[in-house]
């Protein structure tokens, strides 16, 4: 095939970009009717601004440039929105099972602590002589 990427004016920037990154043989071999296919699966491909604000800049200083990307529009991904809800369920799960676990761990390892001190004092075990529990409360 004599077709070259950069000679067909029909062609978008897109597809143009894409077509070039194929190594020139294999452009070179491809027939008219697998050129077309390609051409239009890269076209059919092409992703799609449809953002009602798409404001994008760069910023120059002295020497670095930043870029920035600002879009808003309806949300139309399906997908991403079931996955990010499967997240968030997910992680608000962890979060409860954590927050349930400590309202009810916490109570029952203080009376543990307190029935261990209690038995500890009624066998006469002195951890520290000099220290004693109400000291510490007070």
């Amino acid at each position: 095939m004599k077709h070259s990427v950069l000679e067909d004016p029909s062609l978008n920037g897109y597809t143009r970009h894409v077509l070039s990154r194929l190594e020139p043989e294999v452009l070179a071999s491809l027939t008219e009717h697998q050129f077309s296919a390609i051409r239009h699966a890269i076209d059919e491909a092409r992703p799609i601004s449809r953002h009602p604000i798409d404001i994008r800049g760069v910023i120059p200083l002295v020497f670095v440039r930043f870029y920035f990307v600002v879009l808003a529009g309806r949300d139309r991904r399906d997908g991403t929105r079931v996955r990010e809800r499967r997240l968030r369920d997910t992680l608000s799960s962890v979060v409860g099972a954590l927050v349930l676990g400590a309202v009810i761990l916490l109570p029952i390892a203080a009376v543990l602590l307190m029935i261990a001190y209690g038995i500890k004092s009624f066998l006469g075990i002195d951890l520290d002589p000099t220290h004693h529990m109400r000291d510490f409360l007070t």
